[in-house]
């Protein structure tokens, strides 16, 4: 009896050390999946100045360039409170593109996200206005782009662009996407007057980006001009929200 106890207990002691080299029970077995990232979100108030923000502009050539243009924090005007982020030109080349643009951190480094937005502004461009070129306020419109490498107007042998696929004009590109046109809510090109307008990105979100290593995106927030003659604009408030895609890297 006793012999067949010490048979019985080699072999039991032959199977934990079979299983203990498998991995089994010690949860030693291969890793699961890395969680994903958390959702980004950023929110910037132009009344509080412009928080780093800069600013270019872009789509002219040497004969055509704009000699008016304007980006910086002002008052609103009368009847607001605050300041905002002031755009204006004159588009002299049937195109004209003002932005500004930040780099906003905190993100996955080489994660790929999608960028959604909402942006509020005042414009004094009634809807259904006739102008040059096209209407100053349904051919003016509202463009959001992000990039991994920071965006900068660069000469093309010809013509003066924005080194980002973001479209142009009413169309949107890879890095660029359109939030809509700065015509406000006066209908029928009655009397200008400011007023607030609010536009936001589809959902979900078609503009994507890729942070860099060290977890960083770049974004730009402009106006892009059909209408050949003077535009300008008050960003208020822009809100962002970056959210990791599935499986991206």
């Amino acid at each position: 009896a006793r012999a067949r106890r010490r048979r019985a207990g080699a072999a039991l002691g032959g199977l934990l050390t079979l299983l203990a080299g498998c991995g089994g029970g010690d949860g030693g077995g291969a890793p699961g999946p890395a969680p994903a990232p958390p959702v980004v979100e950023r929110s910037f108030d132009f009344a509080q100045g412009n928080g780093g923000w800069l600013s270019g502009y872009a789509d002219y050539s040497p004969q055509t360039a704009p000699g008016d243009v304007v980006a910086d924090i002002r008052t609103l005007p009368a009847g607001f409170a605050g300041a905002g982020y002031y755009l204006a030109g004159t588009n002299r080349s049937d195109d004209l593109f003002i932005y500004v643009k930040t780099r906003v951190g905190g993100l996955a480094g080489g994660r790929s996200y999608r960028v959604s937005a909402q942006v509020q502004f005042l414009s004094d461009v009634p809807t259904g206005c006739i102008g040059v070129g096209g209407s100053p306020g349904e051919s003016v419109w509202v463009i959001l782009a992000a990039s991994t490498a920071e965006p900068l107007t660069v000469f093309n042998g010809s013509d003066y662009r924005v080194n980002l696929q973001r479209g142009n004009q009413g169309q949107g590109g890879s890095q660029g996407i359109v939030l809509g046109t700065i015509a406000n809510d006066v209908p029928n090109c009655g009397a200008r007057q400011w007023r607030t307008k609010q536009l936001a990105s589809a959902e979900p979100a078609a503009l994507g980006v890729v942070a860099d290593e060290r977890g960083d995106a770049w974004v730009l927030l402009g106006i892009d001009s059909g209408f050949e003659a003077f535009s300008r604009i008050y960003f208020q408030r822009l809100s962002l929200r970056f959210t990791p895609t599935q499986g991206g890297t």
